[in-house]
């Protein structure tokens, strides 16, 4: 909650030093409180970002989790806004970004690289295979006598 408080004092204020046409109404264009409206056409949209894309989105993350390296889930979710912009514009739905992207998509990629690299170079890989046994006889073996000790 506070993250997303935060964030969004942030945003308002960098509209109104950008000198943006705001007012603080419930007005659709340029209202702060406009999302705030319950118009019959944004219903489904809502439903769509918050189920489809949010949510869906977020469990296929945490999901890949369990097959991947944390290191590789978080660098895809760093570079997934870097390769949305580039996808807009292959498809020809967005114009390229403008430098303050680039300068941002720059500090992320070249962040990423260099976690990726620190982290390659201290990783220690152990075999614990023989210090494993059976789940059967952890369970089997189990002395209730050794809580009271």
């Amino acid at each position: 909650f506070v993250i997303l408080l935060l964030s969004s004092v942030f945003i308002l204020l960098f509209i109104i030093m950008s000198r943006e046409h705001v007012t603080f109404s419930f007005d659709t264009d340029h209202g702060i409180f406009g999302w705030l409206n319950l118009t019959s056409d944004r219903l489904p949209l809502e439903l769509f970002m918050v189920l489809g894309c949010n949510f869906v989105g977020t469990m296929g993350y945490v999901a890949v989790l369990k097959y991947f390296d944390s290191v590789v889930v978080s660098t895809v979710m760093l570079m997934e806004p870097v390769c949305a912009a580039l996808f807009g514009y292959w498809a020809g739905l967005d114009p390229l970004p403008g430098p303050q992207t680039w300068f941002g998509d720059c500090i992320v990629t070249i962040g990423s690289a260099i976690v990726i690299y620190s982290g390659a170079k201290k990783t220690e890989h152990i075999d614990a295979t023989k210090a494993m046994r059976p789940r059967s006889d952890t369970v089997d073996n189990w002395d209730s006598s050794m809580m009271k000790k």
